[in-house]
């Protein structure tokens, strides 16, 4: 059953919503990713150039053989931990804080999991590629490329420009962001506070910029591909249907679910991101001054808005608007709608196809099912995991050390968890 659907939308954008395939589709004049491998890499230059960015190549190897008829595909993690190097020694990566330390470890945890699926998908070629910033240890991405993923830089400018369109929009999520903030040497919590999350999440549409592939689909840092079969199956429904711009979630509190998403590399779409994030988020005109576009939400068996949501009557009042799922949105459904270079928006993945650790109940989380106030629903689901995503011993400090003993004793615990005695 397909999670979400949307009516009406405004002025200039000619887009309908099939209820029974759950699709958006806009009028066609071409389809996504059908720049040259040489003209995206010249045009990313010059986005560089336009919005003083700069947006790098990945490093290591790839696994894909241009000779084989398989497509090629990108599985992309996102890993940022956007914080100052502290004086505190007890992680084994040198100035991580203690809870940027266990992040780590789940950064660590997923990386290994999907760097195991992306060799066993059939049907189709992949590498496993890393986007991070400048706060994750050398040391880490030096392993990471270890296990034969690859590792793609995200560069500060980034960061300060994203920070520059949320000073100059009128978000109340803005107000205590000043310019200068923008122009200080190191992007940390410490100085956004409550920002911090959305200069990490609105990065993930650089995995659009990885032009050597056919395909990208993303995955959070506390979600898990549930098998191989799941992921092929997405990935051969999307390649299988060019004029699909993006396969995704429809999440009952938003339109489309930003977690897990299957795209293409395209310029066109690199450069709304980066105009989004130039112009800033407005609560109450979205992104890029977009306006009241956001349409009517029906009800499903599976998904729909609850009523909380459902009954807002402002267009971006939606979880995450301000920050990756509204930039999708305006992304995907807006902008590449009305340009005329998205066909088809389909919310049609499901959650079953994947292992998804809402909330704060990770399973690196230290002392995870100590916590007496955990559902005993997602403990079960925890137990389910904990034998899939414990790594064999890697030969790395950090994973072996303390990671693995974090996760065993979860393991240990939650099977012993007063209500699944």
């Amino acid at each position: 059953p397909f999670l979400a659907a949307f009516g009406m939308v405004p002025q200039g954008l000619l887009l309908t919503f099939a209820l029974a395939a759950g699709v958006w589709s806009g009028s066609e004049q071409r389809t996504l990713g059908q720049a040259s491998d040489l003209a995206f890499s010249r045009g990313l230059s010059s986005l560089g150039s336009i919005y003083n960015v700069t947006l790098h190549s990945p490093l290591g190897d790839t696994n894909c053989d241009p000779t084989r008829s398989e497509p090629c595909s990108a599985l992309v993690v996102l890993a940022g931990l956007l914080s100052e190097r502290s004086e505190d020694t007890s992680c084994p990566y040198d100035g991580l804080k203690p809870g940027q330390c266990n992040f780590m470890c789940g950064v660590m945890t997923n990386i290994l999991y999907h760097a195991k699926l992306v060799k066993e998908i059939p049907g189709h070629q992949m590498d496993l590629v890393v986007m991070h910033d400048e706060s994750i240890p050398d040391d880490a991405l030096t392993f990471i490329r270890k296990q034969g993923a690859r590792t793609l830089k995200l560069d500060d400018s980034v960061k300060r420009l994203t920070c520059r369109g949320f000073v100059k929009s009128e978000s109340n999520t803005a107000r205590n962001l000043k310019a200068d903030v923008c122009e200080r040497p190191v992007f940390s919590g410490n100085i956004f506070g409550k920002h911090e999350v959305v200069f990490v999440q609105v990065m993930k549409l650089a995995a659009l910029t990885l032009y050597e592939y056919d395909m990208v689909t993303h995955v959070d840092v506390d979600q898990y591909i549930v098998s191989p079969t799941h992921l092929a199956e997405e990935l051969s429904y999307f390649h299988s249907n060019p004029k699909l711009a993006l396969l995704a979630n429809g999440g009952g509190k938003a339109p489309i679910n930003a977690g897990h998403w299957v795209s293409k590399p395209d310029l066109e779409l690199v450069k709304i991101w980066l105009e989004d994030l130039l112009v800033g988020y407005s609560r109450s005109q979205g992104y890029q001054n977009a306006g009241v576009i956001t349409p009517k939400m029906h009800e499903h068996l599976e998904g729909g808005w609850s009523n909380e949501y459902r009954n807002k009557t402002s267009s971006w009042d939606f979880v995450g608007a301000n920050r990756d799922q509204g930039l999708m949105f305006h992304t995907f459904v807006v902008k590449c709608a009305d340009l005329g270079i998205c066909d088809g928006v389909e919310t049609s993945i499901s959650f079953k196809a994947l292992f998804h650790f809402v909330g704060p109940e990770k399973p690196w989380k230290v002392a995870l099912c100590q916590d007496e106030g955990i559902e005993n629903k997602k403990v079960q689901r925890l137990n389910s995991i904990f034998q899939k995503v414990i790594p064999p011993p890697t030969g790395e400090a950090f994973v072996d050390s303390y990671c693995t003993p974090i996760l065993k004793q979860n393991r240990a615990e939650c099977a012993i968890y007063p209500e699944n005695a």
